[in-house]
This record gives structure tokens, sequence and C-alpha cells, in this order.
């Protein structure tokens, strides 16, 4: 986008901006990454046993991303392809929401459909993601100025070699050069990156559904010269 810096090649790999011909690889990085994030487990913890359900909803959830590019910005890394090479298949992704408070259709989550989800507990999570950025919520300080890491995925194989980290750090760069902030919701996965890049918890947000004992929690976490 012409609003934010170009993607880098990162030691042997390349990050770019995703498009529906990745969607394929972007379901199986997703799948494949997070098949412990507590997130996941909370809201589909039949996606296992019901995997041709999640399959259908998990493509629509990155086309939906794809499809509002106002909104959101889907990176790819890839390994860097010699001349005369098969061409490399994307090993991680990153969604960022580029404009928190952009109009946008409401993500279609399947769930008077799908199989692989607890109803109420996707809907405990969207009430509390909702939140972030109204009056008083984790992100609320910084309005619309803000970019936020939505997603961020690495295949296990693929794992510390710096691709997570310089894939945010293209986020820090980017919100850099506007003098804001990057904020994060970040499970217990991701914590120590952010942190060895300088982030820092503002809150814990906990997502539980009424009645219940069982609940997950993330911490938000921002990078700003203003946290307090």
């Amino acid at each position: 986008m012409a609003d934010f810096p170009s993607a880098p090649i990162i030691d042997r790999h390349r990050l770019r901006k995703a498009n529906s011909n990745d969607l394929d690889s972007i379901v199986h990085i997703h799948i494949q990454s997070f098949a412990e994030e507590p997130m996941d487990n909370y809201c589909y913890p039949d996606r296992f046993e019901e995997m041709e359900s999640h399959l259908v909803w998990l493509r629509k959830e990155y086309e939906y991303y794809l499809e509002n590019p106002n909104k959101y910005l889907v990176h790819v890394t890839e390994p860097t392809q010699h001349a005369g090479d098969v061409p490399h298949k994307p090993v991680a992704l990153a969604v960022w929401n580029i404009d928190v408070l952009a109009d946008a259709p409401a993500l279609d989550r399947g769930l008077g459909q799908r199989k692989d989800a607890n109803k109420k507990h996707v809907e405990a999570y969207i009430r509390v993601a909702s939140e972030r950025y109204k009056p008083h919520g984790l992100f609320s300080k910084w309005g619309g100025k803000q970019l936020t890491l939505s997603v961020l995925a690495v295949l296990p194989k693929f794992r510390r070699q710096g691709i997570g980290k310089a894939m945010v750090r293209w986020g820090i760069n980017a919100a850099s050069e506007k003098g804001w902030p990057v904020t994060v919701c970040a499970s217990p996965m991701g914590q120590l990156l952010y942190e060895h890049l300088k982030f820092v918890v503002i809150r814990s947000e906990v997502i539980q559904a009424e009645g219940e004992e069982a609940s997950f929690s993330s911490e938000a976490m921002v990078l700003s010269d203003t946290v307090l």
C-alpha cells in the first residue's frame, strides 16, 4: 500500500503482500502454527475432529482480510528462490489492522453452520475484542492512529530463524514513520517475542463465557514512546 513501506528481503526469505493465490498456504500456516494456541483451543475446540468445517470457515476468514484492504494488510514470507527453482510456498503470515476505526462488513464466522466451534466461546471473544478501540478500551488511548498486529504465525520448522521478528519489525518501522504505536493482544506463545522487541504489557484481557469457569487470557501490549 502507498502509505506503508515496501516489504523487505529477510535473510533468504522475502516478505510480500499476500493475495488470493496464497489462501491454501495461509490456511495451512494457521493450522500448523496454532495447534496449541489458547484462543483457537477455546473458540474452536473441535477443529481437528471437524477439520472439513474448520478449513471452510478459516479460509473465509482470510478471504475477508484480503477483501478489505482498506482495513487489513496481509503479509506472507517465503524463501527466496534461485534462477530456475520451483516457486517456494509461504512459511509465515501476518495480518495487520492498518485502520482500526475503518468501517468494514462484519466477518461471518458461520456460528450457525460450522461444527468446529464453541458458539458461546466465540461470542464471548467477539464481545470482548469489539471493545478494544472503544472509549476506555484496551487501545482506546491511540484512537485510529495505531497499527495493530492481529495475526502472526510461522510454520514450526521455520521458527527461530528471525522470520517472525522481522515481520513484526516491518510493522514497527511502518508505525514509526507515522509516529504511531504498535499494539497487539499476545498469547503466551507470542509474548516473549514481543517483550524482546520492547513491547510492554498494559493490561490483561480475559475471555470468559457467562456462567462458565473456562476462560483464556491474553496480554494487551504496546510499543510506543508514550505508553502511560
